[in-house]
């Protein structure tokens, strides 16, 4: 009796281990609060789509979704830190072009691997930056802008703003730079709101940067804005001219994604993508992406690892183009 008692019990551990665990655990998760790091400062374009995010997978998942801000090293840091956290799916970061396809190419000595490290979820988003001027600027439009980058050059060069080096406005302002040969010097933050401080109180000229936190200082006496770098014009700003109307062929998009650490079960993963679509499927965050020039930008697991894997050369050869380097 207890031989044959203890067969049936081997059998139905055989039975859970071989087909119970993973369905089981895509039902049951999440079972408490998820910790969703955005490796930029409050106020840039990564802490508010990870909040309008993070807001409506808390209702959808049923779990708080608590925004942790962890600024450093042109968002390195935080995005190492989730890296190297539990791959049980209560640890994400929200990364983007700048923490996944440039800094591999921009950082000697980065901490993570973007592709090894992580387990792509969804891109949840996109947005292009805006070219904007403090108003004591004598510029009204981009070709004057680049005209008057021409004539000062040298010492007295127009400065331009940007959230980190390495971060999407930098390599906006690099780009256009090497496109124009216009004489902008790089002025690197830690952050996007503090960059627009800087610009609002003239102590830069210009910055690139990003719709979500540029479109809250749109209509400011104190700037002027020129342009915009998808390759038409916004319909949240239609009154904006493409950047490419004056400098043809000029565009750079910058994206966000969520990651959960390498390891993650693909059924937590699954559960994670699930949740983005109607997430983004949603009236009221397609909403709050729309009145922050924001775009929805969904896809499978498999595709966002593709993209991610398409990223990384195409920066490193604007970056090897541009020169800019980390130690």
């Amino acid at each position: 009796m207890k031989r044959t008692m203890a067969a049936i019990a081997l059998a139905g551990l055989a039975v859970l281990s071989e087909g119970a665990p993973a369905p089981a655990l895509a039902a049951d998760y999440p079972v408490r609060p998820i910790h969703l790091i955005t490796p930029f400062p409050p106020g840039g374009g990564t802490d508010a789509v990870a909040r309008i995010v993070g807001e409506k997978l808390a209702s959808l998942l049923g779990q708080a979704v608590v925004i942790e801000n962890k600024a450093g090293a042109g968002g390195s840091l935080g995005t190492e830190l989730a890296a190297r956290a539990a791959p049980d799916g209560y640890t994400l970061v929200l990364g983007s072009s700048a923490t996944h396809a440039v800094n591999p190419s921009l950082y000697s000595k980065l901490g993570y691997d973007p592709i090894a490290d992580f387990a792509p979820i969804s891109p949840v988003a996109s947005t292009p930056l805006l070219l904007m001027v403090n108003a004591s600027v004598p510029a009204a439009n981009v070709a004057e802008l680049v005209a008057l980058a021409k004539a000062r050059g040298g010492k007295s060069e127009l400065t331009y703003a940007s959230a980190g080096t390495g971060s999407a406005q930098h390599l906006g302002g690099e780009l256009f730079k090497s496109m124009t040969g216009a004489g902008i010097l790089h002025v690197p933050y830690k952050g996007a709101g503090p960059a627009m401080v800087d610009l609002l109180a003239a102590h830069v000229d210009m910055a690139f940067d990003t719709m979500p936190s540029a479109l809250p200082q749109v209509g400011s006496p104190k700037l002027k804005v020129l342009g915009i770098s998808s390759p038409a014009r916004n319909p949240a700003l239609p009154d904006v001219p493409a950047i490419a109307e004056s400098v043809p062929g000029y565009e750079l998009v910058t994206w966000y994604g969520l990651f959960a650490p390498s390891g993650t079960p693909p059924a937590v993963v699954e559960r994670l993508n699930a949740a983005v679509k109607e997430a983004l499927d949603s009236k009221d965050v397609q909403d709050k992406f729309g009145a922050a020039g924001i775009e929805p930008t969904w896809s499978s697991s498999a595709d966002f690892a593709a993209l991610l894997a398409r990223e990384v050369p195409k920066w490193r050869k604007v970056i090897e183009q541009s020169g800019a380097k980390i130690d």
